[in-house]
């Protein structure tokens, strides 16, 4: 019962990052970032048979060819942003796999990562807002400091 819990802390401190780091820029993308969070959750529950349709041989490849693409322009331009989203996507679905083979139905675990992304999200914004301010580039000067 203790992986979980676990996986649990690995979401709540993955949105608690990207909330802190989302505090150093204007209020509308941390709004933008929450409504992408519930997006996202949702779709990881919900999304698969969307998912398997949209990447088929045949007329929708073209859409897939464009999500592709545009996934792999934004881990070139914005490298940050795209591995905080693959470290979020990648904690969540660890979360999701746990509680539901710990015997959570669907709709709690769902509700449940929806309640733990939003908390997270507005706690590591609010501690960037008033005690400890973040950068737009404390990553990359982090990174660059270790080389």
């Amino acid at each position: 019962m203790i992986t979980p819990i676990i996986s649990l802390f690995c979401v709540g401190v993955s949105y608690g990052l990207l909330g802190w780091h989302l505090s150093a820029y204007h209020i509308g993308w941390a709004m933008g970032s929450w409504f992408v969070a519930i997006f996202l959750t949702i779709m990881l529950f919900w999304g698969e048979e969307v998912t398997k349709r949209m990447f088929r041989l045949g007329p929708r490849g073209v859409i897939s060819m464009l999500i592709l693409s545009g996934i792999i322009t934004m881990a070139v331009a914005a490298s940050t942003l795209f591995g905080m989203i693959v470290v979020l996507l990648a904690s969540q679905t660890l979360a999701r796999l746990e509680l539901q083979s710990a015997g959570l139905s669907r709709r709690l675990t769902l509700l449940l990562m929806v309640i733990l992304s939003i908390g997270t999200l507005s706690a590591g914004w609010i501690v960037g807002q008033n005690h400890y301010p973040s950068s737009p580039y404390w990553l990359t000067s982090f990174l660059l400091s270790r080389s």
